[in-house]
């Protein structure tokens, strides 16, 4: 009879982890999915560092220029003379978000700063990871 009432004790002091382990399992699971809704970008760029704190708001159309000078538009890389066609006539955009990384050289920047300005383009911002 003694050793029914020690197993019983044992029993009732496992049944408290179950909650804690149901807590941990919805935790994993939330954070998980949470992790997955972050879409890859298709251009790994880095932009340079500001200690503006200026934020940049959306804007009609995001170019992003890498390392090597690709441009990248609506998740499709184009070619210069290909970006001088998609500005021009009626869908050009009065605004434009430029990402261009870092490691840039300002020749690449400036070409293509030159066709948003042959485009119309009025205004641009650039953007910036926050200095730390």
């Amino acid at each position: 009879m003694m050793e029914w009432e020690h197993t019983r004790r044992l029993a009732l002091t496992d049944d408290h982890l179950l909650p804690l382990i149901n807590v941990v399992f919805l935790l994993l699971i939330f954070f998980m999915l949470v992790g997955a809704i972050a879409v890859p970008e298709r251009l790994d760029v880095l932009p340079p560092s500001s200690v503006s704190a200026f934020q940049p708001n959306d804007v009609g159309l995001e170019l992003v220029i890498d390392q090597k000078g690709d441009v990248l538009v609506d998740d499709e890389i184009v070619t210069m003379e290909r970006l001088v066609s998609r500005l021009s006539g009626e869908n050009a955009p009065d605004r434009v978000r430029l990402k261009a990384d870092a490691n840039l050289s300002a020749t690449g920047v400036l070409d293509v700063l030159d066709i948003l300005r042959d485009a119309g383009v009025a205004h641009v911002q650039l953007v910036t990871v926050a200095k730390r």
